[in-house]
């Protein structure tokens, strides 16, 4: 049963952010993917990246005044589209960065995630550097979650797919 939310899309002169899913462009991803600016992700499997991103809501952010588009930026939220969403993989290609454009594209994935009345929380994953996690909290709101906090912890596990190691290998 699919219940997905309507793309949306937000504009400035020349740029265009969009979830529509035959917009995004999966090379571009894979080769973001590949670079070091990317650290924390690697290069996948065609399969494994088509079903990644047919299985999230995808923010896509191109270059319109290009005949071809080309995708400079994305972010993904690996969600139920009512009540939580995880943010992961965003990034604005080296060439295109300070430019405000990263502040615009988590402040679209902000005023989406706003609309959704039911949405009980977000959670992304970051280095604990105070660049980003100051990022963030200025553009969504987040923060660091103390573990223990209202006697909640946040557990994980990383597995061979992970571009940061995997403890004990």
């Amino acid at each position: 049963m699919s219940t997905s939310l309507p793309p949306r899309e937000w504009t400035r002169p020349n740029l265009l952010i969009s979830t529509k899913p035959e917009l995004i462009q999966p090379q571009a991803i894979q080769a973001a993917f590949d670079s070091e600016f990317m650290y924390w992700a690697k290069p996948m499997s065609e399969d494994g990246l088509k079903r990644m991103l047919s299985n999230s809501l995808c923010f896509g952010l191109y270059n319109t005044s290009s005949p071809d588009k080309p995708q400079i930026g994305f972010a993904r939220l690996i969600t139920d589209q009512v009540t939580f969403a995880y943010l992961t993989d965003v990034y604005i290609l080296p060439a295109h960065q300070s430019s405000g454009l990263g502040k615009w594209l988590v402040s679209c994935i902000q005023e989406h995630l706003e609309s959704w009345p039911e949405l009980r929380g977000t959670l992304l994953y970051s280095d604990d550097k105070e660049g980003p996690v100051r990022f963030y909290a200025q553009g969504m709101g987040m923060k660091p979650y103390p573990q223990g906090k209202d006697g909640l912890l946040i557990l994980t596990r990383r597995f061979k797919g992970s571009a940061m190691s995997v403890p004990g290998e």
